[in-house]
């Protein structure tokens, strides 16, 4: 019987234009994220088992700043 398939340990992508990455943390079921709006760069740690979960997660995070930063200026 084969063993079940692992889960990425990393994942990059785009959401909204902006680069982001996300790497598995020590803590199980934490992930480590970075991305950069500007010259301001967003780094922190979000949980979430699945890294499907972590990413949408991340995507959320992007798109509150993105619609925090347009009503600032």
């Amino acid at each position: 019987m084969a063993p079940p398939p692992r889960q990425p340990d990393a994942h990059a992508g785009i959401h909204r234009g902006v680069h982001y990455s996300l790497r598995r943390n020590g803590a199980p079921g934490y992930w480590r994220y970075a991305y950069a709006i500007g010259e301001k760069v967003h780094s922190g740690r979000v949980q979430g088992r699945l890294a499907l979960l972590a990413i949408r997660r991340v995507q959320m995070r992007i798109d509150r700043e993105m619609r925090n930063g347009q009503t600032n200026d």
